[in-house]
């Protein structure tokens, strides 16, 4: 299986290599190939990232409706040149990248083949400004739970928070019940979204109830097929834990991504 890899923005190829390399770890390297590739732009490290990182931190977008469309041509032209790839696996600004990117793809060309035969979301949402171009409603609330979250990862995830904190910056947490209102999943109704208008290839959630940004991560979630979709909660924050539980269940999720496109 040949999975493109998409990191988080401020980061690096070398540095989500790093992020999942417990989990790679328990992967048969004959079987699962990762081609992890670099944002185009420089950019300053996310949040508490160079306490472990040195440089070079690049991002994929500004976070304009223009600069996340540019993104998209920038990643349909690579994939032109070095694809086909079985799936794509991301972390945050990468989740933000390729589930726009499928969601425009079938919107505008719903009757060429998917991009990818499937897709692995690890601690990501979808932009709410590239929803309303897309036409789909987002309320009020919504907007405040995306500032807010924003606001609070930047604060646990920053140096200071880390130094100070360790893991506990990191607070208890969301509800699990979150998950059973899709009425109202975090000022998304998406009882009134219709099933056309979500991702239609199958796909795997893992988020931690612990991260800021756990509700962009469920909203997510809910933008895919619900018959297709696997979803995990690794119990953290905006990260990916090492202990080996957490590893070999995504160990496991990635086996299931091949098993599932393999059946496409």
């Amino acid at each position: 299986m040949r999975l493109l890899a998409l990191h988080g923005k401020g980061t690096s190829a070398k540095i989500f290599q790093s992020q999942c390399s417990s989990f790679r770890n328990l992967l048969d390297p004959n079987e699962f190939e990762f081609d992890f590739i670099d944002a185009p732009f420089p950019a300053n490290p996310a949040p508490g990232i160079d306490l472990f990182y040195p440089p070079p931190y690049y991002s994929f977008y500004d976070p304009t409706v223009e600069s996340i469309k540019a993104a998209h041509t920038w990643l349909l032209a690579y994939l032109d040149r070095h694809g086909p790839y079985d799936g794509v696996i991301n972390f945050s600004q990468g989740c933000a990248l390729s589930s726009t990117l499928l969601l425009y793809h079938q919107k505008f060309y719903p009757h060429k083949e998917p991009l990818f035969k499937v897709a692995m979301f690890i601690c990501g949402g979808v932009p709410l400004n590239m929803l309303d171009d897309l036409g789909i409603p987002v309320s009020e609330e919504a907007r405040d739970w995306d500032e807010s979250s924003r606001n609070a990862l930047f604060a646990k995830a920053s140096s200071d928070a880390i130094l100070r904190e360790g893991s506990k910056r990191w607070g208890h947490g969301f509800d699990a019940v979150a998950l059973q209102d899709t009425s109202n999943m975090f000022g998304i109704n998406f009882d009134e979204i219709p099933k056309e208008s979500l991702i239609q290839i199958p796909t795997v959630h893992v988020y931690g109830a612990k991260d800021p940004r756990y509700p962009a991560s469920l909203q997510l979630a809910h933008f895919c097929d619900s018959s297709k979709r696997r979803m995990y909660d690794h119990g953290g924050g905006h990260d990916i834990p090492r202990m080996q539980a957490v590893s070999e269940m995504m160990a496991e999720l990635v086996r299931w991504c091949s098993m599932i496109a393999d059946s496409w």
